[in-house]
């Protein structure tokens, strides 16, 4: 039996494995009610639901990308105070375990994607491609907790919600996250992944409802 089965790093990668199924079907409903507004706005019934919908998405998405992107914090012994299901936690987990990679493959198939690659043991493989991520996207990264902690949870007078970084940004962030989750179920645990990036039930959904008010030719992609 893989050692790594119920440890901490496979906890915490299911953990992620929902924040990323939250951000999905989030992205939908704000691309969906986006990209339809103007005929969602022509019919006129639930206008103002789905202005407060498309409203609130961004709060959402804005809560589930700092939550996959947030980082442990240490307390003074160098113990992580609360353990996250992040991209971080899984990360530290994984090295905490001194885990070995059951796919190795899997882990450079990652680093070509991303543009990184290592000669170093995996577990570091694993660890600079997140971390030469993280730098490329550093700006949109502290763009969001920004967002967080000025606007969602704080609101503080006068910030500017032009500063929230755009839909395709939002996108890609998620490709990454989906994918380290991937990488992680492959090439350490063994099991899985769930299919996250085919699961667009809630969307689908959403895209029935706006038939059924009278919305013709309805968009399902973001110009």
């Amino acid at each position: 039996m893989n050692e790594m089965i119920d440890s901490n790093a496979h906890n915490q990668n299911l953990g992620l494995a929902k924040n990323l199924w939250q951000l999905r079907q989030t992205l939908d409903v704000y691309c969906l009610i986006s990209a339809n507004a103007e005929s969602i706005r022509e019919k006129g019934v639930g206008k103002r639901f789905f202005d407060f919908l498309r409203m609130t998405c961004p709060q959402l998405i804005t809560l589930y990308i700092c939550k996959i992107f947030e980082e442990e914090k240490l307390g003074k012994q160098g113990r992580v105070i609360y353990e996250l299901d992040s991209i971080g936690g899984v990360l530290r987990s994984i090295d905490e375990k001194n885990a070995s990679a059951l796919n190795p493959k899997k882990i450079n198939e990652f680093g070509q994607k991303y543009g990184s690659n290592s000669d170093n043991d995996v577990p570091a493989i694993l660890r600079t491609i997140v971390k030469t991520f993280r730098k490329e996207h550093d700006e949109y990264l502290q763009r969001f907790k920004d967002l967080r902690d000025k606007w969602v949870a704080h609101p503080e007078s006068g910030f500017n919600l032009a500063d929230v970084p755009s839909y395709d940004t939002m996108e890609k962030l998620f490709d990454f996250g989906l994918d380290f989750y991937n990488v992680v179920s492959r090439a350490f645990i063994g099991i899985g992944p769930a299919d996250l990036k085919s699961d667009r039930r809630v969307k689908m959904s959403l895209k029935g409802i706006l038939q059924k008010l009278g919305c013709e030719d309805i968009k399902t992609k973001l110009m």
